[in-house]
């Protein structure tokens, strides 16, 4: 695993998952995409959590960031010194448990993966995101995020 991959947080790691104290919501139909989840419970988009799972040199990773923002994958890939980062196929989404558009960074088996964390993100009080389905949403500090076993920080959406 890359030096930057196992870079830790200033945040004590919690290898349980925070899926087990989170209070779900519920949302009165199935949402896919951020834009959608956003408007369905009237929040603004930038608080609405983007977690895409990625395929590196090194095995999977999850990014988070502002569902206003948008993917660099040159970043991660600068960041992570690999030459090789894509999104993950579907067929390897549900590989980890998850499913396009129910990606939550807090499923047990995305939990245990590095976690790469846009530093804009970071600079909001609170976040939403689904629990894991496409008609149920959390809402917590994306500092918890930090508390991943691995997580880094770092500049991984699209400057224009």
């Amino acid at each position: 695993m890359s030096a930057n991959l196992m870079m830790r947080s200033q945040v004590a790691a919690d290898p349980v998952s925070p899926m087990t104290w989170l209070r779900v919501f519920e949302l009165p139909c199935e949402v896919v995409s951020c834009r959608e989840a956003a408007n369905a419970k009237g929040f603004p988009l930038r608080h609405e959590l983007k977690s895409l799972i990625l395929k590196t040199d090194e095995g999977f990773a999850v990014v988070h960031l502002s569902g206003s923002e948008f993917l660099s994958l040159r970043q991660v890939k600068r960041f992570l010194k690999s030459d090789q980062a894509r999104l993950a196929t579907p067929h390897e989404t549900a590989s980890l448990g998850a499913r396009p558009g129910a990606v939550s960074p807090f499923l047990p088996n995305l939990w245990r993966l590095p976690h790469l964390i846009d530093t804009d993100l970071l600079t909001l009080t609170w976040v939403s995101t689904n629990n894991g389905t496409l008609n149920s949403y959390i809402v917590f500090d994306p500092i918890l995020l930090s508390r991943a076993e691995t997580s880094s920080t770092g500049q991984f959406r699209r400057i224009e």
